[in-house]
């Protein structure tokens, strides 16, 4: 389908059906349309987990979740972790060289310099947190459009115990607490959208109230 259509297909999902699967093909085009993301100065700041896994799906719903969205983690085909990385992280010399020896044309000295740049950069962004979380939104936006696209259900989960989500996932292996954080968590699935209530009703304001177009 067209973005437009895709755009216009996705809406929260509130019921999911857990007896349709999604394939393999279909979750790694979601996951390549996260990895493709626009990435500010290139740093790539959001990585993923994503779960599968029945019993640490249901652990995640219980012990992470809240609410409503327990039950969405659990019928939900597949939950993905978003996480960021930690300020004091992003700004050290392991991460920036990680990122920046990508770039062939620099020698050791440019490449040193040009890692006390974007040091610099960093350090006197008023809060580097907000800046990693927004690009892991932007990330988000990509994969539940590309999700859309396939006819897979999305629900973007911001009502959860982050503390929790990163214990569990550093007990598990997964991140390492004291460099990553979770920022947000996306349920995908498949449902029947004739079932009454599996969506929420989007409601929008007018174009007019929303854009000011100045020419």
């Amino acid at each position: 389908m067209s973005v437009k259509d895709a755009i216009e297909w996705r809406k929260t999902v509130k019921i999911y059906d857990d007896n349709k699967a999604i394939s393999a093909e279909e979750l790694a085009t979601i996951i390549e349309a996260g990895r493709m993301a626009p990435s500010s100065m290139g740093l790539e700041v959001c990585n993923i987990v994503v779960i599968k896994n029945k019993e640490i799906k249901a652990k995640f719903a219980y012990d992470v979740l809240n609410g409503s969205n327990v039950e969405k983690g659990l019928k939900c085909d597949t939950l993905v972790c978003l996480v960021g990385y930690n300020a004091s992280y992003l700004i050290s010399d392991e991460f920036l060289r990680s990122r920046l020896h990508r770039n062939e044309t620099l020698d050791e000295k440019k490449l040193s310099e040009t890692i006390e740049k974007y040091r610099q950069y960093l350090e006197n962004h008023d809060n580097l947190t907000s800046y990693v979380d927004s690009q892991v939104y932007i990330t988000t936006a990509f994969m539940t459009l590309q999700a859309a696209d396939l006819k897979i259900g999305t629900t973007i989960i911001g009502g959860f115990n982050a503390h929790h989500s990163d214990d569990l996932l550093h007990e598990l292996g997964y991140i390492d607490k004291d460099i990553k954080h979770t920022v947000l968590l996306l349920a995908l699935g498949k449902y029947d959208e004739k079932t009454n209530g599996a969506t929420f009703a989007r409601k929008r304001i007018s174009t007019e109230e929303f854009a000011k177009i100045v020419k």
